[in-house]
C-alpha cells in the first residue's frame, strides 16, 4: 500500500529543460517510477541522447525541441504531447539559467533574460498545460525554484527575483487550482553540480567555501532531486499544495 503512493505507472509527465542536468535526472527518476515522459529542450542533439537514455528504462517517451520562452512554441509543445499520449498528468517546469553579478554592473537585457527564462517559462507552461488539467480536474505541477529565491544572495538580484517569483506563482496557482484537484508545488535546490556550476566548483577554494555553508558539508547532485520530484508527482502528496520543498542539505535553515 505504501509503495503505491509513489507509483507513477500509467501517468504522463512533461519535463522542460530535460536534455541535461536536473531535468535529465528528474526525467529518469519519473521514468523509474513508471511514468511515460515528454522531454522538452531547445537543443535537439542532447535532447535525443537524453530521450534514448530514458526510453531504455522501458517507458514511452517523446522528445520535443521547443523554446518555452515563446508562447507559440509552448502551445505547439502541449499539442504534440496530447496528440501522442492523450493527457498530461504531471508538469515539471525545470528550465532555468543563472547570471551572477552586482546589479549596477548588470544590463536590462540580462535582467529580462533571467526573468523570461526562469519565471515566464513557468507561467507559459502552467497556462498551457493548466487548461488541460482543469478540464480533467486532476494534475500535478512541480516548479523549479531555488533556495536563494526565498533567502536572497549577494550578486544574484535577477536570479533571486525570478526564483522568488516562481515560489509566489506556485502559491497563487495552488489556491486558484485547488478546486480542480490540481496540486502545485515547488522544489528549491541549494547549490547543485550541473553544467552551469561545474566549472566554478572545480576551484577547490570555491568548493570549500560553498560546502562550508551547508550543514551536510557537501553540494547537491541532480540525483538528489529524484525523491522530491517523485513524491510531489505521486498520490502520496495529494493533500500537499502551495509548498516549496527545500533540497539543499540544510542550507536554508542556518
Amino acid at each position: 500500500m505504501c509503495m503505491e503512493l509513489f507509483e507513477l505507472r500509467g501517468q504522463v509527465a512533461l519535463v522542460t529543460g530535460a536534455s541535461k542536468g536536473l531535468g535529465r535526472s528528474m526525467s529518469m527518476a519519473l521514468a523509474e517510477a513508471g511514468a511515460d515522459v515528454v522531454m522538452v529542450a531547445r537543443g535537439p542533439v542532447k535532447l535525443a541522447e537524453a530521450e534514448k537514455e530514458v526510453a531504455d528504462m522501458g517507458v514511452r517517451t517523446l522528445a520535443i525541441a521547443a523554446d518555452v520562452t515563446v508562447a507559440e512554441d509552448v502551445e505547439k509543445m502541449v499539442g504534440k504531447a496530447l496528440a501522442k499520449f492523450g493527457k498530461i498528468d504531471i508538469l515539471v517546469n525545470n528550465v532555468g539559467t543563472y547570471i551572477g553579478k552586482p546589479i549596477v554592473e548588470s544590463t536590462t537585457e540580462e535582467w529580462l533574460d533571467m526573468i523570461n527564462t526562469n519565471l515566464t517559462t513557468t507561467y507559459l507552461c502552467c497556462r498551457a498545460v493548466g487548461k488541460h488539467m482543469i478540464e480533467r480536474k486532476r494534475g500535478k505541477v512541480v516548479n523549479m525554484a531555488a533556495a536563494i529565491g526565498a533567502l536572497g544572495a549577494r550578486n544574484a538580484s535577477a536570479y533571486c527575483a525570478s526564483k522568488g517569483g516562481v515560489i509566489q506563482l506556485t502559491r497563487a496557482l495552488a489556491v486558484e487550482w485547488a478546486k480542480y484537484g490540481i496540486t502545485v508545488n515547488a522544489i528549491a535546490p541549494g547549490t547543485m553540480e550541473t553544467e552551469i556550476t561545474k566549472k566554478m566548483l572545480e576551484d577547490p577554494k570555491v568548493r570549500k567555501a560553498v560546502e562550508g555553508k551547508i550543514p551536510m558539508k557537501r553540494i547537491g547532485y541532480p540525483s538528489d532531486l529524484a525523491g522530491a520530484v517523485i513524491f510531489l508527482s505521486a498520490s502520496g502528496s495529494d493533500y500537499i499544495t502551495g509548498q516549496t520543498m527545500f533540497v539543499d542539505g540544510g542550507f536554508s535553515v542556518q
